[in-house]
This record gives C-alpha cells, sequence and structure tokens, in this order.
C-alpha cells in the first residue's frame, strides 16, 4: 500500500508539471490560477516566477488548484482505487 501511495503522489506531482509545462506563458498560467480560485496577487506572483516546473508544481497554491479531485474529474486515474478494487482487503 505504501509504495502504492508513493507512486501515486509522484504521478500526481508529474501530472501537476505537465500541465504547468503546458501553459507555457506566465500570463496563460496567471488567468488560469485564478480561474480555479487562487487569489490575484498570489497567482501573479507564481506565475511570473522563474523557477523550474518541477519546483513549482510543489507549490502549495499550485497543489490545490490542481488537487486529485479535479485532476481526476478531468479524466487522470488514480492508482490507489484500482489497488483497493483489486485487493479488498485495503
Amino acid at each position: 500500500k505504501s509504495n502504492i501511495d508513493d507512486i501515486n503522489g509522484w504521478l500526481y506531482h508529474r501530472i501537476r508539471m505537465c500541465i504547468w509545462k503546458q501553459w507555457k506563458k506566465p500570463r496563460t498560467k496567471y488567468k488560469n490560477l485564478v480561474k480555479l480560485g487562487i487569489p490575484e496577487h498570489y497567482a501573479a506572483t507564481i506565475a511570473n516566477s522563474r523557477r523550474k516546473y518541477w519546483y513549482i508544481s510543489n507549490n502549495k497554491a499550485v497543489i490545490w488548484a490542481l488537487n486529485k479531485e479535479r485532476l481526476i474529474n478531468s479524466g487522470f486515474y488514480d492508482l490507489a482505487t484500482a489497488y483497493q478494487s483489486v485487493h479488498v482487503n485495503y
């Protein structure tokens, strides 16, 4: 179970990184963060950051904006629920 949770955490971190990378420009990053409920001043700070994709994808605001439930609702797969469905005594 702990291995699945570790892999699942890394996977969602990687998915957030890929989404952040797809947004490309700071203006797009800002608009999407505000659309997802991040306050404007904080979204501007994050969107204009020069940090790399992996670092920013672990930011609290980005994690909150692109949380697990939103990613699952948009079609991404959750390993923990798949593992739980296979192994009944989870």
